[in-house]
């Protein structure tokens, strides 16, 4: 009965009409489509399913394949697959949706995710997980995140932070065993770019404010690290240089600072390439072990005076030679004098190589002479004089391993005559402000020499194997 009802209505209130078991719901009388068990149309109604919570909807009792409900919970039609309950037509809205925990945004094959703007594919996701941006294939087939720039976005990757963070932050975690950085920059363009670029263009007026700040922490039983590495890595040619510091001349600056326990900045108005500053004269503000030091120009000594700090030169000499001054007195015409037995050890003394010794008598006598021995010399006072005079003495022996050093070429400045590329220094005055006034006078009116191109000899069959096997290793 309550079926007749039912039909009776469609047909009276909706125009139904029926046809090879297909109903067509409407006001128009239209039939059914012929592909439809049920057409209903209408231009100002819709159809309403069954509603309910999420709760409700799985409590459902062995859905049929196919059952559909609106769930309110999440605010979907879910419809069951015979196996769960399914998200009908599972989009991502441009409103955002209220997402499950399971639910994904992505593939389910092995085709890319492409992200698109202005009908161009900005970036994917590829298959392998891989993360590319600014193209549509990664620049290197190890890369987990590819951004790669363009003419008109030049900066592929940038970070920034306002608050107390970093931009950037990369991090190789302790369970790695790696010798490869924690962030890495490799210039490969034609330019006179770099690998690594730090730019503070802060507000902060400390003079240790920096562009680059490397440092040590780990681990605390360790000697050695370093805070900054510099490492070149080309077998060949010259001026090859691990770390190079330079600074603006347009005022007073320093290229390379190194502070040692107790030193502080360099202070005062000059150009200095290369400082290294210790406190209180303990151990050591440079040091050098080689065959050659060499300081193309004065060696000083600045030395505190009333006047401000003043430079003491050094002797210089065409030979290598190690020198001793002493005091000693002659006992009835004559003494003998042993040599201090660390000196011995460090200078040269036989017939080819004897020392030079220079005495000065600080008395009356019959003046003095020396005769040499292998370990020290003899005064004697002349025409058998037998006073007991006190005299001073001065000794200059070859240094041991330099014991026939006399000048020696330096190649930096190349073959024949290199006069040119030297230039006259003009006298430092004493006092302070008229040095500093003259400095600034040099750097107004500075012109540069022009620096020799230097032209090794060619290269030996053996060293060139040498170089090629260090590059395979």
């Amino acid at each position: 009965m309550k079926n007749i009802i039912f039909a009776t209505c469609l047909a009276i209130g909706f125009g139904s009409v029926a046809q090879a078991q297909s109903v067509a719901i409407n006001t128009d009388g239209s039939t059914a489509a012929p592909s439809s068990i049920l057409d209903v149309k209408s231009t100002d109604k819709g159809v309403l399913i069954p509603r309910m919570t999420s709760a409700q909807r799985s409590a459902i009792a062995a859905p049929a394949t196919g059952l559909m409900v609106y769930d309110t919970t999440f605010g979907g039609i879910y419809f069951y697959n015979g196996t769960a309950w399914t998200l009908l037509n599972n989009n991502w809205t441009n409103t955002g949706n209220a997402a499950a925990a399971s639910d994904v945004l992505g593939t389910t094959n092995a085709q890319p995710l492409r992200f698109m703007s202005n009908n161009a594919v900005r970036g994917l996701a590829n298959a392998s997980g891989q993360l590319v941006w600014g193209a549509t294939s990664p620049q290197n087939a190890g890369d987990l995140v590819s951004v790669i720039g363009s003419a008109t976005l030049p900066f592929t990757l940038n970070g920034y932070s306002a608050q107390n963070g970093s931009g950037v932050w990369g991090e190789v975690l302790s369970a790695s065993s790696t010798s490869f950085a924690a962030i890495q920059g490799t210039y490969n363009g034609s330019g006179t770019g770099n690998g690594v670029l730090g730019n503070y263009n802060g507000t902060n007026t400390s003079t240790t404010r920096a562009g680059v700040y490397g440092v040590v922490s780990q681990p605390t039983l360790a000697s050695g690290g370093a805070g900054v590495y510099g490492f070149n890595n080309i077998a060949s040619g010259n001026q090859r240089i691990g770390v190079l510091g330079a600074y603006s001349n347009s005022a007073f600056g320093i290229g390379v600072h190194g502070i040692a326990f107790g030193g502080s900045l360099m202070t005062g108005d000059n150009h200095v390439a290369v400082v290294g500053w210790r406190a209180n004269n303990q151990n050591y503000s440079g040091y050098f072990n080689g065959n050659h030091v060499i300081a193309n120009g004065t060696k000083s000594a600045s030395v505190p005076t009333s006047k401000g700090n003043q430079l003491l030169y050094c002797v210089e000499s065409p030979e290598v030679w190690f020198e001793d001054l002493g005091t000693a007195q002659l006992v009835n015409g004559e003494v003998e004098v042993q040599l201090d037995p660390l000196l011995l050890e460090t200078v040269r003394i036989d017939d080819t190589h004897p020392m030079h010794v220079f005495v000065q008598p600080q008395g009356e006598c019959e003046d003095l002479y020396v005769v040499h021995k292998k370990t020290g010399f003899i005064v004697k006072e002349k025409n058998g004089g037998t006073s007991n005079v006190k005299f001073s003495y001065k000794i200059m022996a070859k240094r041991f391993h330099f014991p026939d050093h006399r000048f020696g070429s330096d190649a930096v400045w190349g073959e024949g005559d290199t006069r040119k590329y030297s230039q006259v220094a003009p006298k430092k005055p004493i006092d302070y402000h008229e040095a500093l006034k003259q400095q600034k006078e040099m750097d107004k009116n500075w012109k540069p020499i022009p620096n020799p191109a230097v032209t090794y000899p060619q290269e030996t069959t053996e060293g060139a194997n040498n170089r090629s096997s260090q590059k395979q290793n």
